[in-house]
């Protein structure tokens, strides 16, 4: 029986490679496999043909300390500690999390297929596990070649390889093993919180137990470390985490991770035998469980489906499958601009947390507790920990955000034909559609600018120039850009699905390969490349009447003038870019565009 079970996944995992290289004859795809490739070569590969790596860079010195005076800082037991921590969190979120019958993960194929044949459950789980080793040695690969950047460890590909391929099937059978016996417990009458209440207990008096007995037992530095040099922390973190029970806690975690963290081939070959026991008692442990798991499979193969359907039709996976009913975001009357009921209709198609209310309670809350914390902090840290992640997020939100905001036109393309339908030109019908996504990222930056306004750092104070009027300017006037700003760079990702409709319709399929990577890397970078282009303008005429006015009427008023430029040539580009979709979308024939 294992012998069929095996040459089924053999087959279908052939017919899989065969089906990504006949697709390859459309030229969509061979480019997007070209790209991807070259972005595989040119970010990972490249540097196994590195000669010599670069040393690392060293931190300054404080005055009167010499290289000789500094303790070496080895970074694999804080690693090792680190990692086995994380395991163990993972861990107690498989046990924790469930409140129902969480079920193995099988297809929907493979449910009708498998179920009905006459195949015990030990083989399904064979089946399951045999399949999911695919995937795993990819991951390992995959990982291999991200952490090959990481010049203080050890080992070579091979060892890394397979390291990362020890952990993972290790996470994976302890998930497996979980959820069988999670199972196994809702069966026989233990409740969710009766279980969670042991799970965390028992993590809650070890970690109980490690404060207590580490606390004054455990120094923040040692003889021979320097005080306040970087590396105390780190070494005081490992300590802490290696003491008193949570010691015992974390010991097998370290025994997975130990081959990861081999120098060299001597040193795994040792490591290897406790990972290598750890594997085979959860193999064990899995493979004896004789537990009903069919029932909690078909509901979570039917969960999954309906997940990759949500996904594919453009919708968020964050959303329920299974909305429940809740007010509308504003009245919507039955008189006014038609744009607003595509917003109306599209904020309800969103989280529920995407109103006024919440907005506006989060911005006080920021501009009310980040003033608060930073008063309260001697060290000044939390107001550059907070301006600088606040800068952070907002520019990954506008790299980003039009990418995973797609509560707009391309949520609807498939509807395309009832669209045009109605009784409204094409632009404003591009326009109703990206009033949602707009007002999503708006809120979204309005929040980061206010935390990065109230988060300013003492330093910033202390320049002459930047006074509190020109604080005041700049933050009004990227307040208003901003909306501009995001509708432009959502009209990109747009252009694309009406233009190029049978690429986005690839690059929307779940996974996909390297050649549906590739695709969308040519999307970023086209987006990035057309939204460099539709800003300068922009940047060259404020950074010309900053310069001309600020002499005449100061910098303040310079920057508010030159904010009021900005707008007039972002609406203006905006404007030409509505009327260009608009037009392209009512000549848009979907079933032309996409026949192959």
């Amino acid at each position: 029986m294992l012998g069929a079970l095996l040459y089924l996944r053999l087959t279908s995992l052939k017919n899989l490679l065969l089906s990504r290289l006949r697709r390859l004859k459309q030229p969509k795809y061979l480019l997007g496999a070209i790209v991807g490739a070259a972005y595989f070569y040119f970010v990972f590969f490249r540097r196994f043909g590195a000669a010599t790596p670069r040393p690392p860079r060293r931190m300054p010195l404080p005055p009167g300390l010499t290289t000789a005076a500094l303790p070496a800082f080895d970074p694999l037991p804080l690693l090792a500690t680190g990692g086995a921590f994380l395991l163990l969190v993972i861990v107690v979120f498989t046990w924790a999390l469930p409140t129902a019958k969480p079920g193995l993960a099988f297809t929907e194929a493979e449910v009708a297929f498998l179920f009905p044949a006459p195949i015990s459950r030990r083989h399904l789980i064979h089946f399951k596990l045999l399949g999911s080793q695919l995937r795993i040695f990819v991951s390992a690969i995959f990982f291999t070649l991200v952490s090959s950047g990481w010049r203080f460890l050890g080992g070579g590909a091979l060892i890394h390889t397979l390291g990362w391929w020890i952990i993972l099937t290790t996470v994976n059978l302890h998930m497996t093993g979980a959820t069988l016996s999670v199972t196994r417990l809702i069966d026989g009458g233990v409740s969710t919180a009766r279980r969670r209440a042991a799970v965390l207990g028992i993590v809650g008096l070890a970690v109980a137990f490690t404060v207590f007995s580490s606390w004054h037992n455990t120094p923040l530095s040692v003889p021979g470390e320097p005080e306040g040099a970087y590396t105390t922390f780190f070494n005081y973190f490992a300590r802490l985490l290696d003491a008193g029970a949570f010691h015992w806690l974390l010991l097998p975690g370290k025994w997975v991770i130990a081959p990861f963290l081999a120098p060299n081939g001597t040193v795994f070959l040792h490591a290897l035998w406790p990972a290598a026991l750890i594997i085979l008692a959860h193999y064990f442990w899995v493979s004896r469980l004789e537990v009903s798991f069919e029932e909690a499979s078909v509901a979570s193969a039917e969960k999954r489906a309906a997940l990759v359907a949500k996904v594919r039709s453009g919708q968020s996976p964050l959303i329920p499958l299974k909305s429940k009913a809740r007010r509308e975001p504003f009245p919507l009357r039955s008189t006014g601009r038609p744009e607003l009921a595509f917003l109306w209709k599209n904020l309800l198609s969103t989280l529920p947390y995407f109103t006024a209310r919440v907005w506006i309670g989060c911005a006080v809350v920021l501009a009310v507790g980040i003033p608060w914390a930073a008063r309260s902090d001697g060290t000044k840290g939390f107001s550059v920990f907070v301006a600088g992640a606040s800068a952070m997020f907002a520019a990954y939100t506008l790299l980003f955000g039009p990418q995973l905001a797609r509560q707009d036109l391309r949520s609807d393309l498939q509807n395309s034909d009832i669209l045009k339908t109605y009784p409204l030109a094409g632009w404003q019908i591009v326009l109703g559609q990206l009033l949602t996504p707009t007002a999503i990222l708006t809120g979204l930056l309005w929040l980061a600018l206010i935390a990065a306004f109230f988060a300013l750092p003492a330093r910033a104070f202390q320049l002459v120039w930047f006074t509190p009027a020109l604080r005041i300017a700049c933050a009004i006037s990227l307040a208003a850009i901003i909306p501009l700003l995001c509708a432009l760079q959502l009209l990109i990702p747009n252009a694309a699905a009406l233009l190029f409709p049978a690429w986005f319709q690839a690059t929307r399929q779940r996974g996909g390969g390297i050649d549906v990577m590739g695709q969308r890397l040519i999307f970023v970078a086209g987006q990035m490349l057309v939204i460099v282009l539709a800003l300068l303008p922009a940047v060259l005429g404020c950074a010309l009447i900053i310069f001309a006015t600020q002499w005449l009427i100061g910098l303040a008023a310079a920057v508010v003038f030159s904010a009021l430029l900005a707008i007039a040539v972002l609406a203006a580009e905006i404007w030409c870019g509505l009327w260009w979709l608009g037009d392209r979308f009512e000549k848009l024939d979907l079933a032309t565009e996409l026949r192959p």
